[in-house]
């Protein structure tokens, strides 16, 4: 049962209200916008722009504690009245709560006891399901997610569940005719792999023995074979001695004549090689001896040069500055000094690269 209360609360006010308590409006801080941002200061030496702005600014923070004095009084009462409606509603929650709670007690017996009978109805048609699927199992049937399925045969897992007990005892019949059937097959077929078994087995045993009469044979043939293969290669080491022999004494008189060869190359070339090196010695000193007297006399030619520049500089190291009346003339005649000594350092490493 739902109850229609309809109560103004003495602290519902519109904007414009809470305002004029506060003691502000939109539209006088928008005067204050308009008045007090246009006030400018042009300098650390505006006094006048100063006091303005100072001015102004100790009115704003006036007006800014004036506005949180009068919230602080106007949130007074509604924060006691907040406390006295939440002390009221916790004394009634605390009346109300033991009528509930009998309430919700009685309600619980019902709900109880519906949730066992349920619970022992669902227990019962879980324990007949599990024993068709145990039984299903029994037979080495298997579960792909939709039906169960063994020997050809399938049956849905919804008609597990729903199915009469006439049309599952049906299906284990024919269940156990297939695996029948099934396991007769298996054991006719066990027993022609074992005939074909013993028959294998009889074929690799003369397999074996015709085997072995090639291996007696390929082992005497063999042996022929290694006795005359050691004979020629008794005969094949004696050739390659004799071989070995004349090549070792032509390559001794061929190496005698390539080391007199190579001796009288090698003077010949030692020769050159000399000669080519005292001449670009020679020539390299002719050209170090030119190049350093070239340099000397142009650097002679530029002693004078030198000499006219670092006087031309000596004038502009002490200028004969000007007294300035104002800071801005002085910066202005502080770079000019600067630049004028940049230039001179430059001029200065120039002269001394000539």
């Amino acid at each position: 049962m739902e109850r229609d209360i309809a109560v103004k609360s003495p602290f519902v006010l519109t904007d414009q209200e809470i305002e004029k308590r506060l003691g502000e409006t939109l539209e006088t801080i928008a005067a204050l916008r308009d008045e007090y941002c246009a006030l400018k200061v042009s300098g650390v030496d505006d006094e006048a722009g100063y006091d303005a702005v100072h001015s102004a600014k100790m009115d704003m923070v006036h007006r800014r504690n004036d506005v949180k004095k009068n919230g602080l009084a106007e949130r007074k009462d509604a924060n006691d009245f907040c406390a006295s409606v939440l002390r009221i509603e916790k004394r009634l929650y605390a009346e109300m709560s033991p009528i509930e709670d009998h309430l919700i007690g009685q309600e619980k017996i019902v709900t109880d006891e519906k949730a066992r009978i349920k619970a022992e109805a669902d227990a019962k048609e879980a324990a007949r399901i599990q024993a068709r699927i145990g039984l299903l199992c029994s037979f080495g049937a298997a579960f792909n997610g939709q039906a169960y399925y063994a020997f050809g045969l399938q049956i849905s897992a919804e008609l597990v569940k729903v199915g009469t007990e006439e049309f599952f005892e049906k299906f284990i019949v024919q269940l156990r005719e297939a695996q029948e059937a099934a396991n007769k097959k298996i054991a006719e077929e066990a027993e022609a792999q074992r005939i074909e078994k013993e028959r294998l087995a009889k074929i690799a045993e003369e397999q074996v023995a015709e085997a072995k009469r090639l291996s007696d044979i390929q082992a005497a043939q063999d042996k022929q074979a290694a006795e005359l293969k050691e004979k020629q290669d008794a005969i094949d080491a004696e050739k390659k001695r004799i071989a070995d022999e004349e090549a070792a004494r032509l390559k001794s008189i061929a190496d005698a004549q390539a080391l007199d060869v190579a001796k009288r190359e090698a003077a010949e070339k030692a020769r050159i090689e000399t000669e080519q090196r005292i001449k670009r010695e020679a020539e390299e000193k002719a050209k170090v001896e030119a190049k350093a007297k070239a340099d000397a006399e142009k650097k002679a030619a530029r002693a004078p040069d030198k000499e006219k520049l670092l006087a031309f500089a000596g004038k502009f190291e002490e200028p004969n500055n000007p007294k300035m009346a104002t800071t801005e003339g002085q910066e202005i005649l502080n770079i000019f000094n600067q630049k004028i000594e940049d230039a001179l350092s430059d001029l200065r490493e120039r002269v001394k690269a000539l």
